[in-house]
């Protein structure tokens, strides 16, 4: 009977198995570098896409909100915080008689508690639908019913279903619609008129937190659309309307980037500590394997100068090596990116309301580049690191690696 010849990664595999504690310390390293730089990555992919998902939703040229609320409204259009903010309504028509304004709309922001009188904090969000241009189209792309008074449209995240009532300081809303998953702060938000928000006037719970009396003579934002010419000159809009308003004491006028640009900062920042911590955890990945293979080589060099003193040529017992780097690395890359992958899809909820991560997505589109690079990192990591060992091994003549290793 022939003897069945053995392959180069068939030999490889078997030295795998025969030495298995030292296989599986070296693919952990593996599989730690692949699921740390997976995880970091796509974090901040979704960091990044809901910025810009947030400030393509704006569909205004300019916002103008109060001066000391600034913040709080970029958290609540980014992930949803609930905030109460005002500023006199008269103002909108101050910056809709501005020469260069095409048109204008104004929102109402009032949030809700976490009390018996609310069923949840949300964000109540109050708008004309006769003059709005920012959300109102948009709901009507997602064929919802026009508001009318006393109903309300609720984001995602919001437990409740269309028909039901909801509650909020003490009055009852019905829902008329549901949106989808935005990944922005409207996933926590309830959409309504203004007229459904005066309601609140008779909820002596809403009386005790803000100025219910003087609720109609209030706004929390202006949307601001600029004439088509324009729309390349809007630094000069932007003063004119901090000059025709209180001279911008109260008031600040952004465009959508503006608005967000602290927190595009605050990613970027983040990105960076990231891409630092994962570069590290690359390098000591390699240093470690390039430590263990020139280690199991040393241990090994009687074994690679029978081998040549039976025939075997330096190129194999390269290759034989090179074999054995590339399935540690490339099964720990794998194995690395595949449980990465399991775990922070199966808790994506949870991460994203511990991290305040409105979009959150982990669909294939998205996470299979990513884990290609993954995992090409982590081949590319075991080959390099093996390259030394295995150029060692090549220079060396059979009898002397058998003398050393006695």
């Amino acid at each position: 009977m022939k003897d069945k010849k053995l392959s180069i990664p068939a030999i490889a595999v078997r030295n795998l198995k025969a030495k298995k504690s030292r296989t599986i310390f070296m693919m952990f390293f593996v599989i730690l570098m692949s699921a740390t730089f997976f995880f970091s990555t796509i974090l901040m992919k979704n960091l990044e896409m809901g910025i810009e998902n947030t400030t393509e939703r704006m569909g205004a040229d300019i916002i103008v909100v109060p001066r000391e609320g600034t913040e709080n409204m970029r958290e609540s259009l980014f992930a949803g915080k609930p905030c109460t903010l005002f500023f006199q309504r008269d103002w909108e028509e101050a910056v809709g008689n501005l020469q260069d304004v095409e048109r204008v709309s104004s929102q109402l922001y009032i949030a809700t508690l976490s009390a018996s009188c609310c069923d949840q904090a949300v964000q109540m969000i109050a708008i004309d639908p006769k003059t709005d241009f920012v959300v109102t189209p948009w709901l009507e792309n997602r064929e919802l019913s026009e508001l009318k008074e006393g109903e309300v449209i609720i984001g995602t995240d919001i437990d409740a279903e269309i028909g039901d009532t909801i509650t909020f300081y003490g009055i009852d809303f019905k829902v008329a619609g549901k949106l989808e998953s935005t990944g922005m702060g409207y996933d926590n938000s309830v959409f309504l008129t203004f007229e459904t928000a005066y309601k609140l006037k008779d909820s002596a719970i809403a009386e005790e937190h803000f100025p219910v009396g003087d609720i109609e003579s209030l706004i929390s934002l202006i949307m601001v659309d600029t004439k088509e010419e324009m729309v390349e000159s809007v630094g000069f809009l932007k003063t004119a309307i901090k000059d025709a308003l209180d001279n911008g004491e109260s008031v600040k006028a952004f465009t959508a980037d503006e608005l967000m640009s602290s927190i595009s900062d605050q990613v970027r920042k983040l990105s960076g500590y990231g891409n630092i911590l994962t570069n590290l955890l690359i390098v000591s990945t390699a240093l470690a394997l390039i430590s263990i293979f020139v280690i199991t080589v040393n241990e090994r060099k009687y074994e690679f100068g029978i081998l040549y003193t039976l025939g075997a040529k330096k190129s194999q017992m390269t290759s034989i090596i090179l074999s054995e780097a590339l399935i540690i690395s490339l099964g720990g890359g794998v194995i690395g990116v595949a449980g990465a992958y399991y775990l922070v899809n199966t808790f994506k909820n949870m991460i994203s309301t511990k991290l305040d991560i409105p979009y959150f997505s982990m669909d294939l589109e998205l996470s299979l580049p990513i884990a290609g690079i993954c995992i090409l990192i982590a081949v590319i990591t075991g080959i390099i690191a093996v390259v030394c060992s295995a150029w060692k091994i090549s220079k060396g003549e059979a009898y002397r690696l058998i003398r050393e290793s006695e």
